[in-house]
This record gives structure tokens, C-alpha cells and sequence, in this order.
């Protein structure tokens, strides 16, 4: 748990050579330092609430405990207005009522996300900026009386964002990353990180970053500020806490085309691995530097979404560490373990690997009979990947009977299940008949999956951030595309740009935007003209062609939002007319390198006949491009969406 140590145990306050003068990030004046002060102790520290709205109340800590949760919720909804109103931060209330809410955290352990759930719901990330800001401004090392306050904001907010993704996604849109990021950057920090507060307040900023690049749809705003250059330089630290907090955060930040600069050449995966190995290995906590092996395993599970990491996890010893983990008795770090081993297990290479090392498809395999939900979940899941079974040329699974093309298949992430719902609604309104998982229980429904996308006539893809880092989604995406069934990307979220193996099923296909950009009614709209009927009550629905083209003639007639990324259109060619030369540079062009050494010897009159293969015989097609070129799902997919705008 990425959590801050209880402030019951006091944080290091300043004394002697440890001390600092230097002030916070975006103020260039200097302080002097003053003698610290004694802290009260907690249970008898008393704190001024405002417990009804016109009256305030003052209480103990020990009087504060063994609350239900609505009475904690009210008191801490009622802090959260007690310092909205305050006027200064630094006249000893600001203090208080920051350290209060710290107490309720660790009084309250079993409902820390409820009470960072309604922190977030009252306001609380935008008041914390708002101090942390102010504060800066006044020079946080100034005196006690702004230190205090600044240690005990940073504190609760760290914390609460561990618990809380609601409130972490909130500090992201109050302007948290950009402040945070500052003070990484900030020199005068760096150049005085032998002084206690100052190492606080920079793990503080790190551990909040990490918290932050775990909540959903935020990846904006750390690209908007330069966060992962300002973070490499942390890697390079002595103090193992701040190069894995680092690392970590890399991982839930980087881009792909940013992976060979920031993950391949600071040694990330090895290091983790290597962490991971010694947290497994502890005796006493389990831990290695205060991290748990499933946080460490989260964090290779988000590296390891980019096909590039995908061996690079296996090479650096991982496998090992899984099977230990998988035999381990804790349920979230089977769960974790096994969700990472899912991801990893669509590369083909590295499937062989996973099915070749003794024990760990035994152990997935017990794993997939457990009573934990999550742990059968992704257990079933990775065995199924790794059984071949989302793929028809080697899936032994019989077929669905059924030959009807009767239904919408919507494949999702959890994280949109509430704007899904409303397009499932409005779908159902307009005569469609929609199949959805609303338990996202993948593992164990996979088999349902398959035979509803078999039977499907065209199925939705609900493009996020979530959707491409969620191994469910990709099974979904991949059954889809195996059975060359027709789909219809759907953006799902703000400033979202897929990229990888979600990037290469988008290809050049229209998409419909769902993220708020444009109103809902006229996205619907867009959608159902394109669906034109397929899946509609009464009616089978036919075998018809990709209706997601590229025309400028289909942009008019949609008279909703179609969209396409503009990078990602391939330019037209006169295919006849290609000469090898030609068609090596057309391979390139499309990122297609790994073809042409057995390209080498087409032109454009042979590169037709492969399109032509392609509509007249897909089944062979397919079957070439994999077992003959063995070519990744995604160069399949980059292939197909390349030949497709050959004319």
C-alpha cells in the first residue's frame, strides 16, 4: 500500500544541519529557519469541528473513534467546510483539522476509501492545492506554523489518494500534478535532499504522482506536464524508496512511444522483478521497501499491456516469482499474479514459455477453482490465452450451434460501464437487442463471451485507456477480430489516444465519440445510422461489409460525429503499378519491417492477389499471415488494416 507512515508517530521536524532554508517550488525568496516545536500528543490533542452547521464542537481523539460511518462521514464533510472557510492556513486551525482528517485514516481503516470517496465529493482535493499553493507561496520552511499544515495536507492527501481513486482523480483535475511535478523539478529541493522535510515533502509529491497515475483517464495531464521527464532523474537515487515510488509511477504513465527511453534504458522491468523477488522472499513483512509483491506486480502488469514488455518481464526471471506467488495463501496477490500472467500470455513466445515452465499452468489451473471471484476470474482468463482457446485455429472449443446474427455485442471496460449502460439503453429503445456483461466476471463467462460474439452481428469496441490495459477487453477485442466479425469503435473517453495492440484494431476505421465532446444524443445518432438495422429486434441480420470505412462519401451520410485519427490514414497507392522496391516501402510505411524479408519478392500485381486472397479466402489468409509469416496479433492486425486501403 503506497500509504504515508501514521502521524501519531510525528514527522521529522527540522534541527540542526538537517534544516533548509530553501522555499517551494515557483517562490524564488529565502527564510529563516526557527526552533521546532514540541507536538502534542494525539489522543489528547484536542481539534475544533464544526459538528452540526452552526455550531462547533471540540472533541478528543479517543471520544472520535468507534463511529459508524455515517456519523465519520458527517464529521469529516464538516472539517472540509471548517477549512473552506478558514482565511489563513497558518494560525494553528489548518493544522488541526488536516491532522484530523489524518486520524480518521487510520482509526477508520476498514472504510478508507468511503471517507476519501466523500473527501472527494465535498472538495477536498481542490482545498488541498489550494493550501499547498498558498503555502508555497509563504515558504513552507519558513516557521512551524507553515510547516505543520503543509506536512499534515501533504500527509492526508497522500493517504486518502491510496485508498481513494475518486479523490486521486480529483486531485488530477484540481491542478495536483502540476504542483506536485514542480516540486520534483524544483532545484533548490534537489540540491538539499539530506534535510528531512525536504525528503518528505519530495517522496510525498512522488507517492501522490503514484496514486494519481492509477486512477483512470488521467495520463493527460502527466504528459501535459513533463511529469515523466521530471521523474527519470529519480531512478538514478541511492535510496531504493524513491527509484521504485519512480518506477512504479513510470509505469502507469509511459507511453509506448516513449517505452525504449524510459523503460528500456532505466532497467525498470529488471528491477522490479528483482524487487518483487525480495518482497516474496521476506520472511517478516513481505515487503520490499514497503512495497507488497502485488503492488510490484501491478506495476509489471501495466508495463507488460505494451507487446514491446511483454518478454522482457519473462527474461528478467519473473516466471519463478509468479509461481511463487500463485502458491502464496493471499488472494490478492494470486489475483494480481494471475492477472499479469493473463496480459503477458498474449504473445505467442511468450505463451510457449509460461505452458513450458513446470508448475505454473497447474497452479493457474488449481487457481481457477477458487471461491475468490477475482482470483477464478483471472485465473480462467490467462488459461484461457494460454490454451489457445480465443484462437480458431487452435481452440478446441466446439462452436455455438446457433447461425443467426441476432444481437449487439458490447465489449467494455468497468471503468465506462455507467455511459455504456446509457448507449445500452438508448440501443434497446431503438428495437436493438444488446448482449452485455454487466458482472464483468470474464473469467468465468468467457465461454459465454465467444459464443456471443459468434452469434453476434456486429459488436462495439469502448475505447479507454482502461479498455486497452484490461486483458478481458483484449480477449473480447481479439475473439472479435478472429472471427472477422464486423466492429464499430466507440471513444469512451477525453484526450484518449489509442495506441498498441488497441491502436492497430482502430487502424483507420471511423470511431464514434462518446467522451462528452460532443453531445450523446448526436453520437447516438451517428451510431445508429451506422448499425443500419443489424441487430434489431425481429430480424436477422445478414452477412454485410465493414460499414466503419473511410470515404469521405461515408462521413456525409453519417450526419453524426464519425472520427478518425488523422495520423494513423495510410496514403493511397496505385497498386499495379508498385514495384518491389515500392511495396518494401509501403511495408515500412506501415510499420510492417518484420515482413519484408518474406515480402521481398512481391510487387503490386502479387500484393493485389494477396488482397484478393483476403476477401475470397480468408480462413487461409489469416491462416498464412499466422502459421506461415507468424506474424503478432498486432502486424496481423497492422497488415489487414493496410492492404484493406490498397485500390
Amino acid at each position: 500500500m503506497n500509504a504515508a507512515q501514521d502521524p501519531g508517530t510525528g514527522p521529522n521536524l527540522r534541527s540542526g544541519s538537517s534544516s533548509t532554508n530553501h522555499v517551494a517550488a515557483g517562490n524564488s525568496s529565502s527564510t529563516s529557519n526557527t526552533p521546532s516545536k514540541e507536538r502534542p500528543n494525539n489522543d489528547t490533542q484536542q481539534a475544533t469541528v464544526n459538528g452540526t452547521a452552526n455550531s462547533l464542537l471540540t472533541e478528543q481523539r479517543v471520544n472520535l473513534k468507534n463511529l459508524p460511518l455515517d456519523e465519520v462521514l458527517v464529521k469529516i464533510r464538516a472539517i472540509v467546510v471548517e477549512l473552506q472557510g478558514l482565511e489563513e492556513y497558518n494560525r494553528g486551525e489548518g493544522m488541526k483539522f488536516q491532522k484530523m482528517l489524518g486520524d480518521f485514516y487510520w482509526d477508520y481503516s476498514s472504510h478508507r476509501q468511503a471517507i476519501g470517496d466523500a473527501l472527494s465529493e465535498c472538495g477536498y482535493a481542490a482545498l488541498t492545492v489550494k493550501m499547498l499553493k498558498t503555502m508555497n507561496a509563504m515558504g513552507i520552511f519558513k516557521n512551524d506554523d507553515i510547516w505543520f499544515p503543509t506536512y499534515y495536507t501533504y500527509n492526508t492527501a497522500w493517504n486518502y489518494s491510496d485508498a481513494s481513486d475518486k479523490l486521486a482523480k480529483s486531485l488530477a483535475e484540481a491542478d495536483a500534478v502540476r504542483l506536485l511535478t514542480l516540486n520534483l523539478g524544483h532545484k533548490p529541493y534537489l540540491s538539499a535532499m539530506q534535510s528531512k522535510n525536504v525528503y518528505y515533502v519530495l517522496k510525498a509529491s512522488l507517492s501522490t504522482l503514484h496514486n494519481i497515475a492509477r486512477s483512470p483517464d488521467v495520463r493527460h495531464y502527466f504528459k501535459e506536464n513533463n511529469t515523466s521527464e521530471v521523474i527519470i532523474p529519480f531512478i538514478a537515487q541511492k535510496d531504493e524508496f524513491l527509484k521504485a515510488i519512480s518506477m512504479l509511477t513510470l509505469a502507469y504513465i509511459v507511453e509506448e512511444e516513449e517505452n525504449a527511453t524510459l523503460i528500456d534504458d532505466t532497467g525498470t522491468i529488471g528491477q522490479l522483478v528483482k524487487w518483487l523477488d525480495k518482497a516474496t522472499e521476506s520472511t517478516t513483512k513481505r515487503r520490499f521497501r514497503g512495497f507488497s509483491p502485488w503492488e510490484l506486480t501491478q506495476g509489471l502488469d501495466k508495463l507488460a499491456v505494451n507487446d514491446h514488455n511483454k518478454m522482457k518481464v519473462v527474461e528478467a526471471g519473473a516466471l519463478p516469482v509468479f509461481l511463487k506467488m500463485l502458491q502464496h495463501d493471499d488472494a490478492k496477490e494470486q489475483a494480481t499474479t494471475a492477472h499479469c500472467v493473463w496480459t503477458l500470455a498474449f504473445d505467442k513466445g511468450v505463451r510457449q514459455k509460461i505452458t513450458d515452465y513446470e508448475g505454473l499452468v497447474p497452479a493457474l489451473e488449481t487457481l481457477a477453482a477458487s471461491d475468490n471471484k477475482q482470483v477464478k476470474k483471472a485465473a480462467v482468463g490467462a488459461l484461457w490465452i494460454i490454451k489457445g482457446e480465443n484462437d480458431p485455429g487452435t481452440s478446441t472449443r466446439p462452436k455455438s450451434a446457433l447461425k443467426s446474427k441476432s444481437h449487439i455485442f458490447i465489449s467494455y471496460s468497468w471503468n465506462e460501464k455507467e455511459l455504456v449502460k446509457q448507449i445500452r439503453e438508448k440501443l434497446r429503445v431503438e428495437g436493438y437487442k444488446v448482449w452485455i456483461d454487466y458482472e464483468q466476471m470474464g473469467g468465468s463467462t468467457l465461454q459465454a463471451m465467444a459464443e456471443a460474439v459468434e452469434n453476434s452481428a456486429v459488436v462495439l469496441v469502448c475505447m479507454s485507456e482502461k479498455y486497452k490495459e484490461s486483458p478481458n477487453c483484449r480477449t473480447e477485442a481479439e475473439y472479435t477480430f478472429q472471427q472477422r466479425k464486423d466492429y464499430i469503435p466507440l471513444m469512451m473517453q477525453k484526450k484518449y489516444r489509442p495506441d498498441g495492440w488497441l491502436g492497430a484494431i482502430l487502424g483507420a476505421k471511423l470511431f464514434f465519440d462518446f467522451s462528452g465532446k460532443y453531445p450523446f444524443d448526436k453520437s447516438m445518432q451517428g451510431l445508429l445510422k451506422e448499425l443500419r438495422g443489424r441487430g434489431s429486434r425481429g430480424q436477422d441480420s445478414v452477412d454485410e461489409p465493414d460499414a466503419a470505412v473511410t470515404s469521405e462519401e461515408a462521413v456525409a451520410v453519417h450526419s453524426g460525429n464519425p472520427h478518425k485519427l488523422t495520423n494513423q490514414h495510410t496514403p493511397s497507392h496505385d497498386t499495379h503499378n508498385m514495384t518491389r522496391d515500392d511495396v518494401t516501402g509501403w511495408l515500412m510505411h506501415n510499420q510492417l519491417d518484420v515482413c519484408v524479408p518474406a515480402m521481398a519478392q512481391l510487387d503490386g500485381k502479387l500484393l493485389w492477389q494477396l488482397k484478393l486472397m483476403k476477401e475470397e479466402a480468408p480462413q487461409f489468409f489469416f491462416q498464412l499471415l499466422d502459421t506461415k509469416l507468424k506474424l503478432s496479433f498486432v502486424d496481423i492486425l497492422r497488415f489487414t488494416a493496410a492492404i484493406d486501403e490498397l485500390h
